[in-house]
């Protein structure tokens, strides 16, 4: 039997919509390298505490994303990883960090996650530096911070491996002897001068690669403090004949 009636239509199915969140979610995101790590268990705990009260003051809900004793030179980190896919779902409406170099202190990674967050409409907000990338001064801010940042460390890393190289064609020897080369001396009591923190410049140095005075690859608070007060060992006095 042939049916006379109206046909009824197959009823299409609804595609599920995210529900709008009364306050924006951030996602604290907190880093600390090897050394810090190392030396300093607490340093977490203080960019957690500060980050909670940045978000209270913007009233925002919260969830910690954290990526201990790991290295800032790539994105490629568990925390990060996670952070990013959920900001991407959009489970997220905000990435924050402390500073600029918690997130990465690469200028090609920087570039690429301003890029990323207005693409897909989230936002990358720094407490130190009052970066925001909802706005398009925020963005370009972003850009020029990142890029003086790795200038800086790459210009200093230049100068201590020049320095370096200059003492060896004077005849200075630069190991075990001297604890440390003086070039490398100088650059820690110039950095620390200028008020970098012990952390900041034992990142630095072992992203540079500037071995410690035992050669080891990875320099602590420790290390940096002890290179304060340290005098490079004089070379030996020839014997003269009487």
């Amino acid at each position: 039997m042939i049916p006379t009636g109206p046909i009824a239509k197959p009823r299409r199915r609804r595609r599920a919509v995210t529900p709008l969140r009364p306050r924006p979610l951030a996602l604290l995101y907190v880093l600390v390298s090897t050394a810090e790590q190392v030396d300093d268990g607490a340093s977490l705990a203080a960019q957690q505490a500060t980050l909670e009260s940045f978000a209270r003051a913007h009233d925002w809900d919260t969830r910690l994303v954290t990526d201990a004793g790991v290295s800032g030179k790539s994105l490629d980190r568990p925390g990060m990883n996670s952070a990013l896919a959920r900001l991407t779902e959009r489970e997220a409406d905000i990435l924050a960090a402390v500073r600029l170099d918690r997130i990465s202190r690469s200028v090609y990674d920087v570039a690429g996650l301003v890029q990323r967050s207005v693409e897909q409409g989230w936002g990358l907000v720094t407490v130190q530096g009052s970066i925001d990338t909802s706005s398009a001064m925020g963005r370009a801010y972003v850009h020029m911070a990142a890029l003086f940042a790795e200038l800086e460390r790459g210009m200093s890393g230049e100068r201590t491996k020049a320095g370096m190289a200059q003492r060896r064609a004077e005849g200075v020897h630069l190991g075990r002897r001297t604890a440390l080369p003086i070039p490398v001396i100088e650059r820690i009591r110039s950095e620390r001068g200028a008020g970098r923190s012990y952390h900041a410049i034992a990142r630095d140095l072992t992203d540079d690669g500037i071995p410690t005075a035992t050669h080891n690859t990875v320099w602590q608070v420790s290390s940096v403090q002890s290179a304060l007060s340290v005098k490079p060992n004089p070379a030996p006095v020839k014997a003269t004949a009487p």
